[in-house]
């Protein structure tokens, strides 16, 4: 399975963060991670830990493994505590600080990290499914492999 680079997922999954993640902008806290790094399984098969120790696969760059189970039971509607930025004057109506991101803002309106001339500070609230988009398309991805209790799956950042 190659989701390409939803660098969002990986923050969720191992606690990635990339420099061009969104919530560095409006996030006061970093997501917390299915689990942290965890290397190798300890019961892995011999011949397969030997082929990711010794054939240069990067191990050391989040390195881990999670039982499809884990993934299903994360809390992915954990709310971020409220995202902060400026928007013009005339937008800020469509903001609320217990509400999502509204849907009805320009698509070239922009949204501020700091304060700029004629701009008022809004705040919005988000999901952890919200922040990370593909969730559920991962997931479904996942049961397709198995039983959730049954499958593990490794995973790496190269």
């Amino acid at each position: 399975m190659n989701p390409g680079t939803p660098y969002e997922l990986y923050a969720a999954l191992v606690g990635y963060h990339h420099h061009s993640l969104s919530y560095y902008h409006w996030h006061t806290e970093k997501i917390v991670p299915v689990s942290e790094p965890r290397g190798l399984p300890e019961d892995m098969n011999p011949i397969y830990q030997d082929y990711f120790e010794n054939k240069g696969l990067g191990m050391g760059h989040h390195f881990t493994w999670f039982m499809v189970q884990e993934i299903i039971d994360y809390d992915w509607d954990r709310i971020f505590p409220p995202c902060k930025g400026y928007v013009n004057y005339q937008y800020a109506s469509l903001f609320s600080a217990s509400a999502p991101f509204p849907d009805n803002l320009p698509d070239d309106e922009p949204v501020y990290k700091i304060k700029k001339d004629n701009t008022t500070e809004v705040s919005w609230v988000q999901s952890y499914r919200e922040y990370v988009g593909c969730v559920d398309w991962f997931i479904q991805e996942l049961l397709k492999l198995g039983h959730p209790a049954e499958i593990r799956i490794l995973f790496w950042l190269h």
